[in-house]
């Protein structure tokens, strides 16, 4: 009886290990998928625009128009130089795009007057994904290219930790040029990081 009893534990235990190994193999594998769809969106991106700084006085940038890749609608860029962070704005609002990018959730068109809203997961699977934003402070750039070309510089002028996901301050409209960042906080999704930059 006691044989029978060990031999059980020692079968649960190794089925143990072969299930835990296989969920490791698994999310390592899903993980790496998305960073290729992820840098292909990246590469897709920056193959059809091309990119120039807003200038005020003459606008001579050409509209690419709606950039299609995997199912998704690419409106721009991000990049975060401070916490190395690149990624594209999808423009669909779901939790799947936002495995794969970064997503525009409210707001104003990219680099329009108004201010918008960008959205993504603090984690992509065991890697850090959008997280790396709490390490943001005051006078920080962001970098936002749309499907134009326009690139504009944004500077980060408030970064707010625990922030609870029902702060109507999050969707404020704005009279000039407004991007607003905002991730889970590492706790279960309970609150928010919020970083405020302004061009």
């Amino acid at each position: 009886m006691v044989k029978r009893f060990v031999n059980i534990l020692i079968f649960l235990f190794i089925f143990s290990l072969y299930f835990v190994s296989f969920l490791m193999i698994y999310d390592n594998f899903r993980e790496r998928k998305l960073a290729g769809l992820e840098s292909n969106a990246i590469d897709t991106f920056e193959s059809l625009v091309k990119t120039e700084e807003k200038k005020e006085e003459e606008d001579t940038t050409e509209y690419v128009g709606e950039i299609s890749y995997e199912g998704y609608t690419i409106l721009g860029k991000i990049e975060i130089p401070r916490i190395g962070f690149t990624s594209v704005v999808l423009k669909e609002y779901t939790n799947d795009a936002m495995n794969l990018a970064t997503i525009k959730a409210y707001g104003s068109e990219l680099n329009e007057p108004g201010g918008f809203v960008i959205v993504g997961h603090n984690f992509r699977g065991g890697s850090m994904f959008l997280y790396g934003i709490y390490l943001l402070s005051s006078g920080d750039k962001i970098y936002i290219t749309d499907t134009s070309g326009v690139q504009m510089e944004y500077t980060v002028y408030d970064v707010s930790r625990y922030t609870d996901p029902n702060e109507k301050s999050i969707y404020n409209s704005y009279d000039g040029y407004n991007v607003t960042l905002l991730t889970c906080e590492d706790d279960g999704g309970a609150t928010r990081i919020v970083v405020r930059a302004s061009a």
